[in-house]
């Protein structure tokens, strides 16, 4: 890397973290919600159950050290630990990123970054998703993706996706796509490898693909069988984790008991119906220019292997489709196909490929044609961040005012 790209790529990092920092502040509220601190109850100590992995690390922290963790303080410090670390490693990601850029594709690659600093850096400082653990997903979603581009210790990335799956075992939905979707890139792309490094590519796949497919299937058919034998010890130190002891009694009715909560999920449903439509068309140039990137990848794709390969890089958040389906939380729904596109892109665009590299390009350029473009990265920000079920504060605010006339919710 020149002398000339090295100041460059200081000078855009600094850039960088100084918007994060706004971003962060003017989004922060320093109040973790009842759903993140019950889920602090949670630990292995009551069997292998459901969405245990962060609560027992909870827990271990609170054995070693010589203070009580089972107080609401102290699970706030430890959320702001964990998000300061992942902040921490998001930058670590792109400064890894920007350093595997070519010359002729950095400012593309920066261009990403800044869109990704908008919607990611609020998103986890807002009351909604502060401790939310979407944030250890994303984390080690970047660490795998770190992994593959480096060609480096590549085994890990087993152990990744099974504690992502008992963190959460949404993950299987949400984020595990950009993790197989590389993977079936390596495996389609055996000029760019050894011979070795082709075939770990295809036994990877199959291995996390396996043992993901196997801990959900366990976690959400199996894992919920002698919740009331101690339900009411978890809610007691649910009670002491939260916010004047405001527990989610939903969230142990679902996870220890069982219970469906279809039902009352019903209204949730209602107001993604009315907000999801309308942010699609608020953000439809951001969707635009999504589709001319695929239409102009999907075109260039010549060989068989090349169509497998692309297709599954331009459509891996179909794996979303069941969360849309069954589930409420659209605006978690919608931050994980945007953190897919901007991961394996610039997975890609580091691994220097060809045909990302000229589609990025030629979306690039329709802002000869439409230069009002320019304003799209300010646009943005009037809808980040995301929130959980609501898109965000200012499409709930839209919604409501819908419901005023409608009485649809």
């Amino acid at each position: 890397m020149t002398d000339e790209l090295i100041k460059r790529r200081k000078k855009f990092m600094g850039l960088l973290l100084f918007l994060s920092v706004v971003l962060f502040f003017y989004s922060y509220d320093d109040k973790v919600t009842a759903y993140n601190t019950t889920l602090y109850a949670f630990t292995y100590k009551y069997g292998f159950i459901s969405r245990a992995f962060i609560g027992s690390l909870y827990h271990a922290i609170d054995r070693l050290v010589p203070w009580d963790m089972i107080s609401y303080e102290h699970s706030l410090l430890y959320t702001r630990i964990v998000t300061a670390l992942f902040y921490v490693l998001l930058f670590i990601f792109f400064r890894f990123i920007l350093k595997r850029l070519p010359r002729e594709t950095v400012k593309y690659g920066e261009l990403i970054l800044t869109a990704y600093v908008i919607f990611a850096v609020p998103m986890f400082a807002c009351r909604k998703n502060f401790g939310r653990v979407d944030i250890y997903l994303v984390g080690l979603s970047l660490l795998g993706v770190m992994l593959i581009v480096s060609r480096r210790a590549r085994w890990l990335l087993i152990p990744i996706v099974m504690a992502c799956v008992c963190i959460h075992q949404g993950y299987v939905f949400m984020f595990f796509n950009i993790i197989l979707v590389l993977l079936i890139y390596s495996f389609c792309t055996p000029g760019t490898e050894s011979r070795a490094h082709f075939f770990r590519a295809g036994f990877l796949f199959a291995v996390c693909f396996l043992a993901g497919s196997a801990l959900f299937l366990y976690f959400e058919f199996f894992s919920r069988t002698n919740g009331e034998a101690f339900v009411e010890e978890i809610i007691a130190n649910a009670t002491k984790l939260s916010y004047k002891g405001d527990y989610h009694e939903t969230l142990i009715d679902h996870e220890i008991l069982g219970i469906d909560l279809a039902a009352e999920e019903w209204d949730f449903h209602k107001e993604n119906f009315v907000q999801f439509p309308i942010y699609l068309v608020l953000l439809s140039p951001l969707v635009w220019m999504l589709c001319r990137l695929i239409k102009g990848i999907m075109s260039r794709a010549r060989t068989v292997s090349d169509k497998i390969k692309y297709f599954f890089v331009c459509f891996g958040p179909l794996t979303l489709l069941p969360s849309y389906i069954l589930k409420v939380d659209y605006a978690r729904w919608t931050f994980a196909v945007f953190t897919y596109y901007t991961l394996v892109i610039l997975a890609l665009l580091a691994m220097k490929d060809a045909v990302i590299e000229e589609s990025i390009r030629e979306v690039a350029s329709i802002r000869r044609r439409y230069p009002g473009l320019v304003l799209l990265l300010p646009y943005m920000l009037l809808f980040s961040p995301f929130w959980d079920v609501y898109m965000c504060q200012a499409l709930k605010r839209i919604s409501d005012w819908i419901n005023v006339f409608v009485h649809f919710m």
